[in-house]
């Protein structure tokens, strides 16, 4: 058989076996954990949200909490498993908890190649047209009251932004989990900066293929690769390749450009560069609780201290995770939410 022949048969054949060992490992892996309640919010420009809702035992407070996941990721960020659930944690303290996922993301409305749902959104989308929807919601379900916020890596940054801006923000308070503004100082950031770039090019950056077919390595011979996004005892190998497949979701290449803007050039910006982010800190007058971890390395304790630095807030509270620090343990990017020790360790900073 001559070569080229021979290669005819064999890329359609790879490509097959790709498919076959993707959806085989994502159906194995896959999670089917449901909160209380799914509310569908449509954004000003059309896109539907979804709203995963967690009721209390009893309720205790009058505010409730908006969760808001990172870039390349979704709703199971706070719910991956019973022991490793932030929102069911607050659920059980008495707390109305509101998941969201934003546009793109898990049961949200996905970009389509043609029509309105094109991947064409970025951070300040999210800003300007996801959360305002989502806080309006809340807070219409809760009878008006000003909400709770707990964000993520990106979803803290969405936080400081949001209420940066000042206005009717309706947030009483905000928790940022290493939300990391000054990515410059991320040297996983720099280093993968050129494969980032790459990836950037699609409108849709397929995270979650490349998630779901590499799933089944995750804790054993891709030890190495995930320490990435978790520290290296911080999470079981079966919950971690559970995390691939359930967890990481795409992004679109124009809000992955801005971030590799904002590591270029050192700024935490809007797109026009006519709102600082970064500035508007000082601005900032409700209680914040940052968040971090020596073991980040995606947000390093250089990357989110200066938000604590910045904040105007006179109730503004800093707490870096690590051994180094009197720690028993060390946290990653990831495994600060859903680590084997999360529970014990982070969850109570944050239920105080």
């Amino acid at each position: 058989m001559s070569l080229p022949l021979f290669l005819l048969f064999l890329v359609p054949a790879l490509l097959l076996l790709g498919w076959l060992h993707t959806r085989f490992w994502s159906r194995f892996f896959r999670l089917d954990r449901r909160a209380d309640e799914i509310h569908r919010v449509e954004t000003s420009d059309g896109w539907a949200l979804s709203l995963h809702r967690y009721r209390p035992p009893r309720r205790r407070y009058r505010e409730p909490v908006l969760m808001c996941h990172g870039m390349g990721a979704n709703r199971f960020n706070f719910d991956l498993a019973e022991d490793r659930s932030l929102a069911r944690s607050l659920a059980s303290r008495g707390f109305e908890v509101f998941s969201l996922e934003l546009r793109g993301a898990g049961l949200s409305t996905r970009p389509a190649r043609f029509g309105k749902h094109r991947a064409d959104y970025d951070f300040d989308t999210h800003l300007q047209k996801d959360i305002p929807a989502a806080l309006a919601h809340v807070r219409a379900a809760c009878g008006g009251e000003p909400v709770f916020w707990v964000g993520h890596s990106m979803g803290g940054l969405l936080g400081y932004a949001h209420l940066g801006l000042r206005g009717d923000h309706g947030v009483k308070g905000l928790v940022a989990i290493s939300a990391p503004v000054a990515l410059q100082r991320s040297f996983a950031a720099r280093f993968f900066l050129p494969l980032v770039r790459l990836m950037a090019l699609s409108p849709v950056v397929h995270f979650r293929a490349w998630a779901r077919f590499f799933s089944p390595f995750f804790g054993w011979g891709l030890a190495t690769l995930s320490t990435v996004a978790v520290s290296r005892r911080g999470i079981e190998g079966a919950l971690l390749r559970r995390a691939m497949v359930n967890l990481v979701d795409n992004t679109s290449g124009k809000l992955l450009r801005q971030f590799i803007g904002w590591i270029r050039s050192g700024r935490f910006a809007s797109r026009d560069g006519a709102q600082d982010y970064l500035a508007n800190l000082a601005r900032i007058e409700e209680p914040v609780l940052v968040l971090g971890a020596d073991a980040d390395r995606l947000a390093p304790p250089a990357s989110v201290e200066p938000a604590y630095e910045r904040l105007g807030s006179r109730d503004k509270q800093l707490r870096i995770f690590g051994i180094d620090r009197g720690d028993d343990f060390d946290f990653g990017h990831g495994d600060i939410l859903i680590g084997s020790v999360a529970r014990t360790v982070v969850y109570p900073e944050i239920l105080v």
